[in-house]
């Protein structure tokens, strides 16, 4: 590519860059831009820096090129990459995986809602494919909300991302392995990356509340010779004491407080909650690019990622969920598996994401933590 009239690219992109950077020198490296920046200019102005690339970044979304912020030798480079074109999708795909999902999630509900403690003893004359239905709207809600959180925010910072895409799983195991977006182009820089690895499972988390509360207010609770009573009207019935999260705990307390000698059964709606706190709280292990993965990524680096990424390998093992991180672990061997790179990886955090979004990080882990060993 030659420059056209004495302009790198063309005098609206450079322009582009001169706008928010003082320009030292440009050159083409293998068909490739390349602003070099008075480092003189920037120096020691952290909120300047990462201010002007955002300038220079969202300048460019129409155009054909995605800038890239580099540190090399001592010097900063504003680096110009061809703009993929946007993927031609008619949403089928989307569609069939959440028919999918749907079916097998109801499925799973119907199987957990078609017990003779329900239908005869605690809810005798409600149809077990009404509590499924229930079940499955509580389910795509959680999940829903918290790959919409994720979609919301890409959109409103400017990089494109896709729809959710449900996963559907067997019967016994909720019917589903969750919902996924793919990010189509990179955050702009930490702070993007930060929130955008909170906004998904702040988003779930809220609607997990809203699904605890109706579903708890759903539940039950029996004394503990009920519960015998079942066992011996029902022997192939097997009640699971299952571990409840801080938040859920909280929620139960207030909604469906359970008296001494009782037990609290859960409704099929609750249980959706259940899986809520239980996602969010895997989500949030900072490993690979789990939401998790990307905060710890946008506050301490890349290498340092990888580092906790393996320590977040460690605590889902001693959790429980060896499966997963073994998973995890597996796709973490592939190259440029890691978590997002922004296109600035320069500007550090700003401060207040820093103090209270990592308070707030920690505290929304602790609020979802089911427990240490899994039952």
């Amino acid at each position: 590519m030659a420059a056209v009239s004495g302009y790198l690219v063309s005098a609206e992109v450079d322009g582009l860059v001169e706008r928010f950077f003082t320009v030292e020198d440009r050159f083409m490296d293998a068909n490739t831009p390349n602003f070099i920046i008075a480092a003189g200019v920037i120096k020691g102005r952290e909120a300047r820096l990462r201010n002007a690339f955002r300038g220079v970044a969202s300048g460019m979304r129409g155009l054909d090129w995605v800038p890239e912020f580099r540190w090399i030798v001592g010097r900063y480079y504003v680096t110009l990459h061809r703009r993929e074109p946007p993927r031609a999708s008619t949403g089928r795909r989307n569609k069939l995986l959440l028919t999918a999902t749907v079916a097998t999630v109801f499925l799973d509900g119907y199987i957990r809602s078609d017990n003779p403690v329900l239908t005869r003893a605690l809810m005798p004359g409600v149809p077990p494919a009404l509590n499924a239905l229930i079940f499955t709207v509580g389910i795509l809600i959680v999940f829903g909300v918290h790959e919409l959180g994720h979609k919301f925010l890409s959109e409103r910072r400017g990089f494109r991302s896709s729809w959710p895409y449900f996963i559907p799983a067997p019967p016994g195991l909720g019917g589903t392995f969750g919902a996924v977006i793919s990010l189509e182009e990179q955050p702009t820089n930490r702070d993007d990356l930060f929130d955008l690895g909170l906004s998904g499972p702040v988003s779930g988390f809220l609607a997990t509340l809203a699904v605890a509360v109706l579903g708890l207010f759903l539940s039950f609770t029996v004394t503990i010779d009920q519960v015998g009573s079942y066992l011996v009207a029902y022997p192939e019935i097997r009640f699971q004491n299952i571990p409840m999260p801080l938040a859920l705990d909280y929620i139960a307390n207030s909604v469906r407080p359970t008296p001494a000698g009782g037990a609290l059964v859960l409704h099929p709606l609750a249980f959706a909650a259940w899986v809520g706190c239980l996602v969010t709280f895997i989500n949030l292990i900072p490993s690979w690019q789990l939401d998790g993965g990307h905060v710890v990524r946008a506050l301490f680096g890349g290498e340092t990622h990888k580092v906790v990424s393996v320590a977040g390998i460690f605590l889902m093992l001693i959790s429980g969920y060896v499966i997963m991180g073994v998973l995890i672990a597996f796709f973490m061997m592939g190259e440029g598996k890691e978590s997002l790179a922004p296109l600035d990886d320069i500007s550090p955090l700003d401060f207040k994401r820093k103090v209270f979004g990592t308070l707030f990080y920690v505290m929304l882990m602790g609020a979802t933590l089911i427990s240490l060993i899994q039952i």
